[in-house]
This record gives structure tokens, C-alpha cells and sequence, in this order.
């Protein structure tokens, strides 16, 4: 099993589902197809109107490109009764954000938004400086996902409309006052460090074992770490190499694991905590290999842009919410189902 991915996962500040209202009805999810192997994709013929969206048609395989990789990210299989409710959650989510991004660009159009083709030039120059790609390389790539350049700039034109009117009307509306920041950083001090990354191992510990009694010998010197990561972890991508996973980004890591990682000394071990898996709860332990950085603490000064970034979060996600359900409530939304 490779929990170390659910592990980075849990210590990532999670983005929110971007899911609009659902008052205009819900799509019935693809049926499961016939297992060859492990199966992790819906099944829909994909070019099956599932919704239209004030006349604007959104097809089955619009719907399965956003699915297909959270299922396949949560390990998750159509033909399994018990994950179904699951599945079928993550069909509407995806459809419910599909509809929303429609709806969004549908508005700029509406206001007249305009945008400078320079704009589109210089996010498809950074797309390539990312990939580290030339522009025939692109287009070869491209070609293989069944695009080409003309294509892609459409859908960077669209993109980059959305983000012009959602920093319009949900990002600017959106204020944390400094007295919420003065006390987000009173009751997290400890986690705001200059360190830039960690180094930890991980021990999984299989269900049908005692594992307080393992952790136990551990805390006691009887039993070290290594050692019982070789004996007993079911992680099998860290296994090999004592449990020791790749560096972790300090800033990515959510505030709980911060905490957590920030009252430990380099060589400690943690004590269980629970991490959740998609068919059970997996009892685990960490040690902390090297905190890789300045371990002082930030001033209040130092830490505020990131403060002010992890309140404005769940803030954004509620305005967007918002605004998508009253675009929605305005439209004309037919969701097809099967």
C-alpha cells in the first residue's frame, strides 16, 4: 500500500471542492464497468449530454476528465458496493464545478470583459517554461492529448477570463482583519518557523496487529523504529528504505501537522495518530529524520501574507459558493442524468 501519498496528502492544506448549487437537480454517476484488473473509471458513453447550461452542452467526457483522476487518487473501484455513495459524490462534485465554470465565463462574456492576447502569450509561455519544452515539443505533446496550440489557447483565454472576474467579484470582497491574524498567529506561533522542509519515516501499522504495544517497545529502546518499519509496515513504497519518505514543504503542510511535527526534536518519535484510508483507518507513527531550515520563530510581521492566506480560504470557498449559486439561480440549467 502506499500510504506515504494519503500521508502528504493529509499534511497538504487541502483546495476545496469548487461545487455550485444543486437546486436545479443531480446527475445520475456512470454505472462501473467490468473489472480487468483493477478498474478505477467510470464508464458513460462519452459523448452522452449530461447537462446543458443556458444552452451550452456539457457531455459525459467533460465530466469523466475531472472524475477519473480522483478516483484513481483515492484508489477507488465503481464495482465495489461500499464505495459507491463515494463515487457517486465525486460524479456530482465534478459536474456541479463544470456547470460553475461554465456559468463563470458565461458572465465575463456577459460584462464585456476583455483580455489582451499578450495575456494568453505569456501563460503559454510560462505552461512551456514549466514543462521545459519547446513550442514543436508542445505541439507534440499536445497532439497525443488530442489538442493543438489553437485549442489550448482557447482554453487559457477562457481560464484566464474566469480568474479576471472571480478576483472581481469573490477574491476582492473576501478581508481578514489584522486582529483575526494577530490571534491565528497567538494560537499557532509554534508552527510559523523559517524551517523550508522536513525529512520524516512512517510506520503503517497492519490492522490485525497491536500496534501500542509495538509503539511501546519502541518508546522503551527495545525495539527501534527502523527495525520495526521492517518488520511490520504495510507501506510498501517506504519499506525499503526504513519508512523515510521524500522531503515535505513546511508551507504546504496544514497548520495540524505543523503542530504536531513543530513539538518534536529531530530523531523523535511520534506518538499513534490515525490516518484515514479510503477502506480503513490506519494506526501510524512518524520520526522526525531532519528539519531542513531556520528553526526561530517568525514574527507576527514575517507570518501575516500566510495567515492571511489560510483564513482567507474557507472565506474564498463560502464567497464562491455564493456566487455561483446566484449565477446559477439565473440560468437555465437542464441536467440530463442517464
Amino acid at each position: 500500500m502506499r500510504i506515504f501519498l494519503l500521508l502528504l496528502l493529509g499534511m497538504c492544506l487541502a483546495v476545496p471542492a469548487q461545487s455550485a448549487s444543486r437546486n436545479a437537480g443531480k446527475a445520475s454517476p456512470p454505472k462501473p464497468v467490468p473489472q480487468g484488473g483493477e478498474q478505477t473509471s467510470p464508464s458513460m458513453p462519452v459523448g452522452k449530454i449530461v447537462a446543458v447550461v443556458n444552452g451550452e452542452r456539457i457531455t459525459a467526457l467533460d465530466v469523466e476528465r475531472r472524475v477519473v483522476p480522483e478516483i484513481m487518487r483515492l484508489r477507488l473501484n465503481p464495482n465495489n458496493p461500499e464505495q459507491r455513495a463515494q463515487i457517486d459524490e465525486i460524479y456530482q462534485q465534478a459536474l456541479d464545478a463544470q456547470i460553475a465554470d461554465i456559468l463563470v465565463y458565461q458572465e465575463a462574456l456577459r460584462l464585456k470583459m476583455e483580455l489582451p492576447e499578450s495575456d494568453v502569450d505569456k501563460e503559454l509561455t510560462r505552461l512551456m517554461q514549466q514543462r521545459k519544452l519547446k513550442p514543436e515539443e508542445l505541439e507534440k505533446q499536445l497532439k497525443q492529448e488530442g489538442l493543438d496550440t489553437p485549442k489550448l489557447r482557447e482554453q487559457m483565454r477562457k481560464n484566464l477570463l474566469r480568474q479576471r472576474l472571480l478576483t472581481n467579484m469573490v477574491a476582492r470582497k473576501v478581508i481578514v482583519s489584522k486582529d483575526e491574524i494577530a490571534k491565528y498567529y497567538e494560537e499557532h506561533k509554534a508552527s510559523f518557523t523559517a524551517i523550508s522542509e522536513v525529512r520524516m519515516a512512517i510506520i503503517a501499522y497492519p490492522p490485525d496487529i497491536n500496534a501500542e504495544t509495538i509503539a511501546q517497545r519502541i518508546k522503551s529502546g527495545k525495539l527501534s523504529f527502523e527495525e520495526a518499519v521492517r518488520q511490520y509496515s504495510i507501506d510498501s513504497s517506504t519499506k525499503k528504505d526504513n519508512g523515510a519518505m521524500p522531503p515535505a514543504s513546511w508551507k504546504e503542510m496544514s497548520p495540524e501537522w505543523r503542530t504536531r511535527i513543530s513539538a518534536m526534536k529531530v530523531g523523535e518519535v511520534s506518538p499513534i495518530f490515525i490516518l484515514p484510508h479510503p477502506q480503513l483507518l490506519i494506526k501510524t507513527q512518524i520520526k522526525l529524520l531532519e528539519k531542513i531550515g531556520d528553526d526561530k520563530a517568525l514574527s507576527l510581521a514575517e507570518a501575516t501574507p500566510e495567515i492571511e492566506a489560510i483564513l482567507r480560504e474557507p472565506l474564498l470557498k463560502a464567497r464562491f459558493e455564493e456566487y455561483t449559486q446566484w449565477l446559477r439561480s439565473r440560468a437555465l440549467v437542464d441536467i440530463k442524468g442517464r
